[in-house]
C-alpha cells in the first residue's frame, strides 16, 4: 500500500484569518538558592523557544475544512509550518532595501548587516522583527546604519547557528517575518455546533 508524506515546512491556508493570538518566548533558567543564606546562583542555558496559540474566527464546514486538513496533515509535533505575529508585519523601523548577513560565523545576540542606506538612523527600532533563514528574532536597540550602509543588530533569542547555518550575504526579512513551527500536542480537537459553525484553535511551539 502507497503511503504519503507532506512536504514540511507546510504553507498556512489562506481561506480565513487568524482572530485572536498569544505569543510568548520560553526561556531555560535555572536558579539554585542556598537554604542558609537565600543567595542565589543563576544559569541561563541555550534553548529559548517561541511559543504561540492561535483562534481562527468561527467558519462554517467548507473553510474549516481546509484547516483541519492543514492541520491534520501537520501529523501531530511531526510536521512544521512557518507563521508569525499576524499584528506585526511590518517593521517600526526606517530599513528599505535589501538587507544582508555582513560575515559568516556569527554567533551570540548581535549580527553584523549590511545593505542599509548610507547614515540613516532607526533602520530598526526596539521590538522590530526580523527574519534570518527559517527563524524569527525581535530587535533589542535601536539601530543606526553606518557611512558604509553597515551596523550591528543586537537582537533575543541567540542566533541559531547551532540549528542552521547563518552565511555571509543571507538576505535578512523584515517584513510579513515567520519562523518555524510545530503543533505543540499530537492530539487535534475542534468544536463545532448545531448549524456546523466551527471554532478551532492551535497552540505552537518553534521548532529548533
Amino acid at each position: 500500500m502507497a503511503s504519503y508524506t507532506p512536504s514540511y515546512p507546510l504553507t498556512l491556508p489562506t481561506v480565513t484569518g487568524i482572530t485572536t493570538q498569544n505569543w510568548g518566548m520560553e526561556r531555560v533558567v535555572a536558579v539554585t538558592e542556598s537554604p542558609f543564606t537565600n543567595q542565589e546562583q543563576i544559569f541561563e542555558h541555550e534553548g529559548a523557544q517561541w511559543k504561540a496559540t492561535f483562534t481562527l474566527p468561527p467558519m462554517k464546514k467548507e473553510k474549516a475544512a481546509v484547516w483541519l486538513a492543514f492541520l491534520m496533515s501537520l501529523r501531530g509535533r511531526r510536521g512544521t509550518f512557518k507563521i508569525g505575529d499576524q499584528d506585526r508585519k511590518t517593521i517600526q523601523g526606517t530599513a528599505t532595501g535589501t538587507v544582508l548577513v555582513n560575515g559568516a560565523s556569527q554567533t551570540g545576540n548581535a549580527i553584523n548587516l549590511d545593505g542599509f542606506t548610507a547614515s540613516r538612523a532607526n533602520v530598526f527600532l526596539a521590538g522590530d522583527y526580523i527574519q534570518i533563514n527559517s527563524y524569527l528574532y525581535m530587535v533589542s536597540a535601536n539601530v543606526t546604519a553606518n557611512g558604509s550602509g553597515e551596523a550591528t543588530v543586537y537582537v533575543e533569542p541567540s542566533l541559531r547557528t547551532g540549528i542552521e547555518a547563518i552565511n555571509d550575504n543571507t538576505t535578512v526579512v523584515y517584513s510579513n517575518t515567520t519562523t518555524l513551527m510545530r503543533l505543540d500536542n499530537n492530539e487535534l480537537n475542534w468544536d463545532t455546533d448545531k448549524v456546523s459553525v466551527y471554532g478551532i484553535s492551535f497552540a505552537c511551539s518553534e521548532a529548533l
